[in-house]
């Protein structure tokens, strides 16, 4: 090949040859997938262990697992109050998009009876928050004040709340005199309040819970009691019922008491209504359930006033609200006004 020859096809070959980019640095590029959020779990063998865990649980959003690892025997004894954020409660706010199960393995979640130990609840679960509770026992919670600070002794659910194989006992959610305010203040849900989903089954019992109505001051009425094991739904909005519902099944509620508070001199006593459950708006099925041993009884009368009533002693079901069950057995219960079992339409669902 000529000189001439081969300076031309060199010269033809470089220009065909792939170019290196630009820049002196050459990267990689990944692309992104989406964002997804994996299921974690946790083991606690302390009520600090406990509250770190649901912080966490919080924090990672999705489904959480929280396993209880210490012996029957060591109860989580809880002895101060964690947040405010509905009315004092001695662990962190189940948060929204938290999907949480605690299990239990037969233990207890227990507030403190040492003098001195405040009042509040256990749990509280936020709107858009998911909270299982399976094998374990929960008691001696007080929810004490007015409003929602006196709303669900041991748990106060806006969210989705499942109960599994759970004892709920020895709760209270009770209204307090409010200077100033002149009345007692109502209390509702002494075992359960719960204005979002609500699911009981598998063994469940509700027991020895109340809701007490707060004393009056002098002339002035007592609070009403509410629901003293469970109060479902916080009512309607411009006749419209909230939505909140109950599920039921293969439970017990016993010996709960809904009271209402004494009227100050010259005042009336509060009422009572659903020593077992008060479903206040929304559905309640329960199926297959003993509901018994409850009681509602109205506060009593002040100097001239009248005493409360007590109504609808095993189920009291307001008017804008439906409710229903089959192979339910509702006796033995009593109220002091009338209506010792069942109050309101209770039909099959």
């Amino acid at each position: 090949m000529s000189h001439s020859v081969l300076k031309l096809w060199r010269s033809a070959s470089a220009r065909n040859r792939p170019r290196a980019p630009r820049g002196r640095n050459l990267r990689l590029r990944l692309e992104q997938l989406e964002d997804r959020l994996v299921p974690s779990t946790f083991n606690a063998a302390t009520v600090s262990d406990l509250i770190a865990d649901i912080k966490a649980a919080n924090k990672a959003g999705g489904a959480n697992t929280i396993n209880l690892t210490a012996p029957t025997t060591a109860p989580y004894i809880l002895a101060a109050v964690d947040n405010t954020t509905d009315g004092a409660t001695g662990l962190p706010v189940i948060a929204a998009k938290d999907n949480l199960i605690i299990v239990g393995n037969g233990d207890t979640i227990a507030r403190s009876t040492a003098t001195g130990t405040p009042a509040f609840r256990l749990f509280d679960v936020a709107s858009r928050a998911s909270l299982t509770l399976q094998n374990l026992t929960v008691q001696g919670g007080l929810a004490f004040g007015s409003g929602v600070s006196a709303e669900g002794g041991a748990i106060d659910n806006q969210g989705t709340l499942d109960l599994n194989g759970v004892t709920v006992q020895n709760n209270v959610a009770q209204g307090q005199f409010v200077p100033g305010q002149r009345g007692g203040q109502p209390a509702s849900g002494g075992g359960i309040y719960s204005g979002g989903s609500l699911t009981l089954e598998v063994n469940t019992k509700v027991q020895n819970n109340q809701a007490l109505g707060g004393a009056g001051g002098s002339g002035a009425n007592g609070g009403d009691g509410v629901g003293g094991g469970i109060e479902v739904g916080g009512g309607v909005l411009f006749g419209v019922s909230d939505g909140s519902s109950i599920t039921i099944s293969g439970t017990t509620l016993c010996d709960n008491l809904a009271q209402g508070g004494a009227g100050g001199s010259g005042g009336n006593g509060g009422n009572a209504l659903g020593g077992g459950v008060y479903v206040a708006s929304g559905t309640a099925c329960i199926n297959h359930t003993s509901i018994s041993g409850n009681q509602a009884v109205g506060g009593a009368a002040g100097n001239l006033g009248s005493a409360g009533q007590g109504i609808g002693g095993g189920i009291y079901v307001a008017s804008l609200a439906t409710a229903g069950g089959v192979d339910t057995d509702i006796t033995g219960n009593s109220a002091s006004t009338s209506n010792d079992d069942v109050f309101g339409v209770f039909t099959s669902c």
